[in-house]
């Protein structure tokens, strides 16, 4: 197994995507894209608008065919509702189901370790414990230990030299509430581009609505609406917590109609 650092590649969104690299052609790539829309280019332009603060891809591959990917960038920059210093921050990790559990998420660790040894005091990271995607059990396998909670995350940190524990963020949530109205609230970041593509499942859900149903499209791609919410992604409805993960336009739409029952 080989682990490369990329600037942007497309490998890293097809990972995401669960795109089958075995049968790989172009044809199939684009029907995959297609399942995107615009978040394509919507997380595309997010890797080069955010390379000149540090942001790097690492693709780890067997042979010729990528198992997994790292994204990392210094923690002043997360997309994250954390804050901290002299800190790599490891936005998201993720290996390919069927080849899980063989080694592919240590090697992306090892490389990102290695690659930001010198320029930063260790590693964090928000993980989440009884989860597949982002497994706080993964990361204390390997060294990391938990620093603070919220919600159902996990902040957890590995150092190799002293350096003050990263915090989240505090949240200042506060939702409109429009009489005779079904408020949602969409948090995105262009960062992820399942995210992305939620939002614009929201907006399209809600169309079916009409004027029913109000949407507020927040993006956090800005620090400062970051820190102004301590909130990066996530949909609310009546201002009521409805989804921490992408959800499916199907997902969307039982919970709309139960929102409006």
């Amino acid at each position: 197994m080989q682990v490369f650092e990329f600037q942007d590649t497309e490998e890293q969104i097809l990972l995401c995507l669960n795109y089958n690299f075995d049968q790989d052609c172009e044809s199939d790539r684009e029907m995959a894209f297609k399942q995107l829309g615009r978040a394509r280019d919507v997380k595309r332009f997010w890797n080069y608008n955010t390379l000149f603060r540090g942001v790097r891809i690492l693709i780890a591959y067997e042979g010729a065919t990528p198992v997994g990917q790292l994204e990392y960038i210094p923690i002043e920059h997360a997309p994250k509702p954390v804050s901290g210093a002299q800190l790599t921050f490891i936005n998201c990790l993720f290996v390919e189901p069927k080849r899980r559990w063989h080694g592919a998420g240590s090697e992306l660790l090892k490389a990102c370790e290695e690659k930001t040894r010198d320029q930063a005091n260790g590693l964090a990271v928000m993980a989440y414990p009884d989860s597949l995607f982002m497994p706080a059990g993964f990361f204390a396998e390997h060294g990391f230990v938990t620093v603070a909670q919220a919600d159902c995350a996990h902040l957890m940190m590995k150092a190799w030299r002293a350096v003050e524990p990263p915090q989240f963020l505090p949240r200042h949530y506060e939702p409109i509430k429009l009489f005779g109205k079904t408020t949602v609230d969409v948090f995105w970041n262009s960062q992820c581009p399942l995210w992305a593509r939620a939002r614009d499942c929201v907006q399209q859900a809600a169309k079916a609505y009409g004027d029913r149903v109000v949407v507020h499209d927040i993006n956090t791609d800005d620090r400062g609406t970051l820190e102004r919410y301590g909130i990066a992604t996530g949909v609310f409805i009546d201002g009521q917590c409805a989804f921490l993960y992408p959800p499916t336009p199907q997902e969307l739409q039982r919970a709309l109609k139960a929102a409006l029952n």
